[in-house]
């Protein structure tokens, strides 16, 4: 139960820096010294997504255990967060390439979860 929380928990995190990262590059808040294949960006930087993610987790999991996290407040931020994102950058930062990418990826991890949670 843990390793599965903490996987799709990386997954989660790592589908919305496919919208932050190109976002934050157009605002010139950071730099790539070799810029990558995604928009910009590494691909190596979501390995790094992915890696810190799952380690945050597992601590946090340490932490608090995962039966008492409020899953539908955190639903609702990620809904929230994949809506503005994509918005966002389709709409008003002219980055439509990332704001579909981030939005299938998003999406995909909630309908993944939506589908998971009608199936019990």
């Amino acid at each position: 139960m843990r390793l599965r929380f903490i996987v799709v928990t990386a997954l989660a995190f790592t589908a919305w820096d496919l919208f932050l990262d190109p976002q934050m590059v157009a605002w010139d808040l950071w730099r790539w010294e070799f810029p990558g294949a995604y928009f910009g960006i590494p691909l190596v930087n979501f390995a790094g997504w992915l890696l810190a993610s799952a380690l945050i987790t597992f601590a946090a999991s340490l932490i608090a255990p995962i039966q008492t996290l409020p899953a539908r407040p955190l639903v609702v931020i990620y809904v929230i967060t994949w809506l503005l994102e994509t918005g966002g950058l389709a709409l008003f930062w002219g980055l439509p390439g990332p704001a579909l990418v981030g939005f299938v990826a998003m999406g995909g991890m909630l309908l993944w979860g939506w589908r998971r949670s009608r199936g019990r």
